[in-house]
């Protein structure tokens, strides 16, 4: 697999791997908390049939603020213009959480960019109260607080060693952690070691946190641009996502019948690494049915 990481410059230097291929491209855009590694385990196979990319968003993985912010607007410009200077003009966009988020602002403000979209449970409104769990509390409460959730996540940074906090979020973000093969750990651990020496690391958590957190609490907002994304959309959402629970992937392919709606019995919020064979199977075949039906 030819895999090279590569830094751009979009108004600052912005990291990326380029998984190589031919085709149309693909640009995969990690959650909050994230990296390019969160697709490491399906990037490759991307590559067979198409150009693959996936991005380090502002203020994470190995890209740096540099006198930016991590709000959703600006990740959203970020992407456009790694779409148009360095994908080719348009792509798929495949989006994981709050990257799945960013995907769907994307394909609505810049629908000449977006060939389709491919969301992996994306951070939606909350449609239930299995989102208010204390883990989700402390990670996703706590951090929206000014100054506080800072000073918060910089703590628990600095308190807890990354091998810890990478079980911690196998254990959270996945339905069966020993599916996460060590080398994936190991390279997701390594990040971290390299992220604990980045002094905007906690800054770009919460400043990430509490925009995607405005965007989904403006439910009327919201439902609006979902209504504006033209581009055909695929939605792959594990059952037992305990950070955006299933309920909420199911309000959105009522709010859009006309997407693809795969939801995946024994799956947490990460699909793509914890079952990326079963992921690539269901993006190839609706691939081919949306080919079939031009």
């Amino acid at each position: 697999m030819q895999r090279t990481s590569q830094f751009t410059d979009i108004n600052g230097p912005v990291h990326y791997v380029d998984y190589g291929g031919a085709g149309r491209s693909i640009v995969m855009l990690h959650g909050l908390g994230g990296s390019h590694l969160n697709w490491d385990r399906i990037g490759g196979h991307l590559a067979r049939d198409h150009r693959a990319f996936a991005l380090d968003l502002r203020g994470f993985g190995l890209t740096p603020l540099e006198g930016h912010t991590a709000s959703m607007e600006d990740q959203v410009e970020l992407v456009a213009t790694f779409i148009r200077e360095e994908a080719g003009g348009t792509a798929i966009v495949f989006g994981n959480s709050m990257g799945g988020t960013i995907a769907m602002l994307l394909a609505a403000e810049h629908p000449d960019l977006v060939e389709s979209l491919v969301l992996f449970g994306p951070g939606l409104p909350p449609q239930s109260q299995k989102a208010f769990t204390k883990q989700n509390l402390m990670f996703l409460g706590l951090p929206l607080l000014p100054a506080i959730g800072e000073a918060a996540m910089q703590r628990y940074f600095d308190s807890t060693p990354p091998e810890e906090r990478i079980e911690f979020m196998m254990s959270k973000m996945t339905a069966d952690p020993f599916r996460i093969d060590d080398y994936t750990r190991e390279s997701l651990i390594e990040m971290l070691r390299l992220r604990d020496d980045m002094e905007w690391s906690a800054r770009a958590y919460c400043q990430a946190l509490r925009s995607i957190t405005s965007v989904l609490l403006r439910r009327a907002a919201f439902r609006k641009t979902i209504h504006k994304i033209s581009a055909p959309t695929l939605i792959i959402h594990g059952m037992l996502d305990d950070t955006v629970p299933i309920e909420s992937g199911e309000w959105l392919s009522r709010e859009r019948p006309d997407w693809k709606f795969a939801p995946l019995m024994d799956c947490g919020h990460v699909p793509q690494l914890e079952l990326p064979k079963r992921s690539i199977k269901i993006f190839r075949a609706w691939t081919g049915q949306a080919s079939a039906a031009v």
